[in-house]
């Protein structure tokens, strides 16, 4: 064993004396959910902490350990946690009903106040962010009539076979830097992820490449304005919002955008 692996066994150990309620809910999660966790992202060694309660910028863990939520549910809880606003407002909302599958005052509201802060006039709301990006690359080859999407190496937009490519692989899966294999995760077939383009992270010149090798037949590209799966990776501030809009959406990407 080396010294990394030697510290990382040490605080992996630490950990475990502190959560020892969360070890014993993922044992009794494990034994009906797959890999103890509702999403695979939750996912961690040694174990993930289970969190009982939240406030404010705080959560606490069912063995009473506080910390800051810096993740703040994928960005969901940007007002913080139990905001009583919120909870006044969702507690209202459960004493009438809460699904119906029909539409309901509601969503006009929403979708005025979300067109007012974003400038952007018509809105679809969705379950899941997986949901969303699916609907988006289904948008993107309704709207253009072609195949090929563009998408980020080692970023995650979804679980969906058109977006499941790429994302964690073994150094020798990677393929050359200038252009990334293109490995589809498990259960999605060859075929779907032959579909997609893979860029690296930061690189206008390969995606530039890209554009030139498949004139006419990209949909569109998918992409976090920072890589977030990976922990917050920001990207370099290169080039202005519209000659990089102009770039993707054109192809033509001039020598000082790279």
């Amino acid at each position: 064993m080396n010294e990394l692996d030697k510290r990382i066994a040490s605080e992996e150990a630490a950990l475990l004396a502190r959560i020892p309620g969360s070890v014993k809910h993922h044992a009794r999660a494990s034994e009906f959910i797959p890999g103890g966790v509702a999403s695979s992202w939750a996912s961690s060694r040694p174990v993930p902490i289970w969190v009982e309660r939240g406030e404010g910028a705080y959560v606490w863990d069912v063995d009473g350990n506080k910390y800051i939520d810096f993740h703040a549910g994928y960005g969901a809880n940007i007002v913080g946690h139990a905001n009583p606003a919120i909870v006044r407002a969702v507690q209202d909302r459960v004493t009438k009903g809460t699904h119906f599958a029909q539409p309901s005052p509601d969503i006009v509201t929403v979708a005025e106040l979300l067109a007012q802060r974003f400038g952007l006039p018509k809105w679809r709301f969705n379950n899941s962010g997986s949901e969303a990006t699916m609907d988006a690359i289904h948008l993107m080859r309704a709207a253009t009539g072609r195949d090929l999407i563009v998408k980020i190496e080692g970023g995650y937009n979804g679980h969906h076979d058109s977006v499941l490519v790429s994302i964690f692989r073994s150094v020798d899966q990677l393929g050359p830097a200038h252009n990334p294999t293109r490995t589809p995760g498990e259960g999605v077939p060859q075929a779907v992820a032959d579909l997609v383009r893979i860029v690296p992270f930061n690189d206008l010149a390969a995606l530039e490449q890209v554009f030139a090798e498949h004139p006419g037949q990209i949909a569109g590209m998918i992409m976090e304005p920072m890589m977030m799966n990976a922990g917050i990776i920001v990207p370099e501030p290169v080039i202005s919002r519209e000659s990089a809009t102009s770039c993707i959406v054109t192809g033509r990407c001039s020598p000082s955008m790279k």
